[in-house]
């Protein structure tokens, strides 16, 4: 679909077969992004999820997938979502006790802040500075869709000034730079002390490679302030919102939960909380639930727009240079030619089918596609699937005030990610004697 937003030419992709073209077929056309006021403003525009495709993007990218977000790096991590995830539920049942409803999402985003953190830094910082940074990612979030008037009217750009955008965005900037500060101050401070915490963490590593001056291409400050920022929200505000909507989905679906919960309980009783996460794979049904509940709830509902770097066919229709691309994926995951029943619920339409999370099915694309697809979802999955398995195996959930299950809302919000409108309450009661801290 052409659409005309402002001043810029921008094609909307939400069909399967228009988004292979895209992600696939012409992936190299359409690998870079379009500038956008809020990560010029806030990241200088060298993060990993906007920066132009180019040999810094290449860079960055392999040094996260090489610290971080690889497949083996994932695994060594286990021990660190083993008790950040044994934390959440502890803090889940002090929350239920008395019988009154549970915030959900405020203890999901702790628990996912902290395997972040102590994944990407090392540490995890202070209550005030996760304050400031969080109060700087719900800026980046709520402000960078790419709809503000410099993205759609380029030459409308004191419009910003007047309705304060650009004040607000400058002072999230100034806010970031300040919390950066800390922490590296503080994790140079470590590591002079000799406190090293393992392995080498991200943030030490671009330390390290910043000393490095024969790099052909450097690693900056700001380098280690945008892409540590692209680490740290990836990690946090994707992952415990895609842990609400599956909590969600699964108070909407009795049938569902009792499934679910009854194939968990099945398989890890009688196991060692250790090891859990070597089960999962086991959990067939409940991965199952997972995957239906980001079809129909992607963290990214439209994913980071694309910038059309040569005049090219999409679908027999042109597509000129300088095109902004947006794919819906909310959207192509609801295409009725693909999916049967497409906006219910139903975790069986998987069962023998071959569609996973890698991004070669273009009907499910929850992390995108191509050169630019999310790099962490290795990352994100493996906190995504321990959280929800251990929320189900220690308790039993059930809605506030005699609400039934089709009277739960089902309202989002869409920023830069699409979020409950409204936190998910739900009152909790015991099934598992929680295993005792270490």
């Amino acid at each position: 679909m052409y659409l005309r937003l402002g001043h810029v030419d921008t094609v909307v992709i939400s069909s399967p077969a228009a988004a292979q073209e895209v992600l696939r077929d012409k992936d190299l056309i359409f690998a870079s992004r379009p500038k956008m006021l809020a990560t010029d403003i806030i990241l200088d525009g060298m993060d990993l999820a906007y920066a132009p495709h180019s040999a810094y993007w290449r860079k960055v990218r392999k040094l996260c997938m090489t610290v971080l977000l690889g497949a083996h790096k994932v695994r060594q991590l286990a021990p660190l979502r083993d008790r950040e995830t044994l934390s959440l539920i502890r803090k889940v049942a002090a929350a239920g006790q008395g019988g009154e409803p549970v915030n959900l999402e405020r203890l999901l985003v702790p628990c996912s802040i902290a395997i972040t953190w102590k994944a990407t830094l090392g540490q995890l910082c202070g209550g005030e500075l996760q304050e400031q940074f969080m109060s700087v990612v719900n800026v980046a979030v709520t402000e960078g869709s790419g709809f503000c008037a410099a993205d759609l009217f380029p030459s409308l750009w004191f419009v910003d000034v007047v309705t304060g955008l650009r004040g607000r965005l400058r002072r999230a900037r100034r806010q970031l730079d300040g919390v950066f500060e800390k922490i590296i101050n503080e994790h140079e401070a470590r590591q002079e002390e000799g406190k090293k915490t393992g392995d080498e963490d991200l943030l030490s590593a671009m330390l390290r490679m910043k000393d490095e001056a024969d790099l052909e291409i450097p690693i900056t400050a700001a380098t280690i302030q945008a892409v540590t920022f692209d680490m740290l929200i990836g990690g946090t505000e994707t992952t415990s919102s895609s842990a609400e909507w599956v909590m969600s989905e699964l108070m909407r679906n009795p049938e569902a939960m009792a499934k679910a919960q009854a194939e968990v309980r099945r398989t890890l009783d009688g196991k060692s909380p250790q090891d859990h996460e070597g089960h999962i794979n086991e959990l067939s049904y409940t991965r199952l639930v997972i995957k239906e509940s980001m079809r129909l709830h992607p963290a990214l509902p439209l994913l980071i727009p694309r910038l059309c770097q040569e005049t090219c066919d999409i679908g027999g229709f042109e597509v000129a240079k300088g095109t902004k691309v947006i794919v819906n994926a909310w959207a192509v995951a609801r295409s009725p030619e693909h999916w049967h029943d497409a906006d219910k619920f139903r975790p069986e339409r998987f069962e023998d089918s071959a569609v996973d999370y890698k991004g070669l099915q273009f009907e499910y694309i929850p992390f995108g596609s191509g050169r630019r697809m999310c790099p962490g979802d290795n990352f994100g999955l493996a906190v995504l699937e321990l959280m929800v398995v251990r929320l189900l195996y220690y308790f039993d959930w059930s809605l506030p005030h005699g609400m039934k299950p089709n009277e739960l809302d089902m309202d989002m919000v869409v920023g830069a990610t699409a979020r409950r409108r409204n936190h998910l309450q739900l009152v909790v009661s015991p099934y598992k004697e929680l295993p005792s801290e270490i």
